[in-house]
């Protein structure tokens, strides 16, 4: 499974400065927004914040998984966030989040949604993936490794 259908080099962003959990599911909606105008930045940021509420998506080693299905949504959507600091998500290990990718997903794919996130919980447990994005300097380098997970 490629990744390249997924994220662009301007779904992105590197060092963002966000210092909450709040702020950061902001960011994404932001970015969600901007390059699929189609979909409302509070319809995002409700979807993100909805799952929050029925656990965190912190899986641990400072990463976090945001995911949601919209109605709206057609195609599945990744965004990467790296934070600048590691923010308090309430991850399993209780460590702060600094590396993140949401996923957002047509209300209907179920099994395309877990498939996805298994494998990005995969690549994210593996400490040498993790170094490489949080010493990242440019969106390209990102997405050369993103798309390729």
């Amino acid at each position: 499974m490629k990744f390249n259908h997924l994220i662009k080099i301007n779904q992105i962003q590197l060092n963002n400065t966000a210092g909450s959990k709040k702020k950061v599911l902001e960011s994404i909606s932001h970015i969600v927004n901007d390059n699929y105008p189609e979909l409302s930045t509070n319809k995002v940021f409700e979807t993100l914040i909805n799952r929050e509420r029925l656990g965190s998506t912190g899986i641990g080693h400072g990463v976090a998984l945001p995911h949601g299905r919209l109605s709206e949504c057609t195609d599945t959507i990744g965004i990467f966030i790296s934070l600048s600091t590691g923010v308090d998500y309430d991850a399993i290990d209780k460590e702060p989040v600094k590396l993140l990718f949401a996923l957002l997903v047509p209300e209907h794919s179920t099994e395309e949604h877990l498939q996805i996130l298994a494998k990005l919980a995969e690549f994210f447990r593996n400490k040498e993936n993790r170094q490489i994005l949080n010493n990242a300097s440019s969106p390209e380098s990102v997405y050369n490794i993103l798309i390729n997970i």
